[in-house]
């Protein structure tokens, strides 16, 4: 009685890492979107070491009028086709300039629906792109135990390497 691994775990959430994600600020960066424009185009998503891309995005956005500015995004989940579009607003910071922001248009888990947020997931087994909120999702980090983040410290001080070299070395499957 009482082994190792004996007792209640709880199930562990879907992970921010996990999934694939639009940032906002990235995509006005690498000029993707363009304020005061229409654009289209496609983005994808590759994983370390992999020359093809895992998933692919397609895109059509238009930001020429601040108070109707929207992304509509085309892609598959397990086949099917989607089609979905994202309300974008605008606000003016203190500084100046303008700020660009996706709203969420679900809430979910108690959170309110039209959420302005700097990125989108799209977690592995949904649909759509929502926010972290409206996804439930949370951080690897958040799951792991404190003994283990002690563990993964003391290594990478004692090597002299990057802790999430560490950390992704002791965790490789097999």
């Amino acid at each position: 009685m009482g082994g190792l691994g004996s007792g209640w775990q709880r199930s562990k959430r879907a992970t921010v890492e996990d999934s694939l994600s639009l940032s906002l600020p990235t995509l006005l960066r690498l000029r993707a979107l363009l304020p005061g424009a229409r654009a289209s185009g496609s983005w994808c998503w590759t994983r370390e070491g992999e020359d093809a891309p895992h998933a692919m995005i397609g895109y059509e956005a238009s930001l020429v009028d601040r108070s109707a500015a929207w992304l509509r995004l085309n892609y598959r989940v397990n086949g099917d086709p989607v089609d979905d579009t994202i309300a974008l607003a605008a606000t003016i910071p203190h500084y100046g300039g303008l700020r660009w922001w996706f709203i969420c248009p679900h809430g979910n888990h108690g959170i309110r629906a039209r959420r302005r947020v700097m990125k989108l997931y799209l977690p592995p087994g949904r649909r759509y792109f929502r926010s972290r909120e409206a996804h439930g999702l949370t951080y690897k980090s958040c799951q792991e135990s404190t003994k283990d983040r002690s563990l993964f410290r003391l290594l990478s001080a004692d090597l002299g390497i990057d802790e999430a070299v560490v950390r992704a070395t002791l965790e490789e499957p097999g």
